[in-house]
């Protein structure tokens, strides 16, 4: 797999996990790179089947559980006893599920706008969704958003993803505003445009992806399982993905928690408010526990 290891070695490591699923940490590395790089050792990943990774291919087998273990073994390889680990969105999935298998290998957790639960998620993206289909005047699709965000509670994880991706790809080019605030709410796509990648390294990670979520563990709640681990959650208060109240049972499960509110940031504080972001994860890295 493609680790980017940056930074004083001799300062305490950070290993940054990605979100998407799919995403790769280039766009992490862009903005964070050079505001970390005194203060922590930034290990950043694109996992497997990902971006700078080898690609996966259809008929590999793959699942969630091949991502906790290959997290595990870059430390290994890496020689670090033990890190702190920051996972952006889906990552934050992943993080969480890594600290709960191997407890001693994580020191702190650090989640920017995490999922812990797909389907909330989902529920809270839906309202987002709602307002933006309410601003365009579309009221039949603002409508079909908020009768799904609010429908029964027994209707899978799974079946709300594929419902929830049909409704919100009808915003077309303003589906971004739902994740993004500050900035251009393109600046990702325009990244990639600039970035030296190649389009079939951005595109690859379809395979992964799809593998995740037909295997479907991706949509099992974490709510019942919270680490212990000292935790700072990193809330855009624009973001639906982290909702409120993924926040409270992330709370009551683990009140070694603390909370920060980026009043200027959707789901991409590191880009939106990097020099806050930066200042508030070396902050938190070397506070003493």
């Amino acid at each position: 797999m493609f680790v980017e290891d940056v930074g004083n070695k001799a300062v305490p490591p950070l290993l940054y996990l990605h979100g998407g699923p799919g995403t790769g940490s280039y766009d992490f590395v862009v903005f964070q790179k050079e505001l970390l790089a005194d203060k922590v050792r930034l290990i950043a990943v694109d996992q497997r089947g990902v971006l700078r990774s080898p690609q996966i291919k259809d008929n590999n087998e793959f699942g969630l559980h091949d991502l906790v273990t290959d997290i595990e073994e870059i430390k290994q390889s890496l020689g670090i006893s033990s890190w702190s680990v920051l996972g952006h969105s889906f990552g934050g999935y992943l993080g969480a599920l890594y600290a709960n298998l191997y407890p001693s290998s994580v020191d702190k957790l650090i989640f920017e706008n995490a999922t812990f639960h797909l389907g909330l998620s989902e529920r809270s993206l839906l309202q987002g969704a709602t307002m933006e289909y309410s601003k365009l005047g579309k009221r039949d699709m603002a409508k079909a958003c908020l009768d799904l965000a609010f429908s029964s509670p027994s209707k899978s994880a799974s079946e709300l993803w594929l419902e929830f991706t049909e409704l919100t790809n009808g915003l077309d080019e303003h589906r971004n505003s739902l994740y993004v605030h500050a900035i251009d709410k393109d600046f990702f796509e325009q990244l990639v445009e600039q970035s030296p990648l190649s389009s079939e390294e951005w595109s690859k990670a379809g395979t992964h992806q799809q593998k995740l979520f037909d295997e479907g563990k991706v949509f099992d709640s974490l709510l019942g399982s919270i680490p212990t681990q000292s935790t700072l959650l990193l809330k855009g208060r624009f973001d639906y993905v982290m909702s409120l109240d993924q926040i409270h049972a992330y709370i009551t499960g683990n009140p070694k928690t603390d909370v920060i509110v980026f009043d200027n940031s959707g789901h991409f504080p590191h880009a939106e408010e990097p020099q806050k972001f930066a200042s508030e994860v070396i902050r938190y890295v070397h506070d003493e526990m």
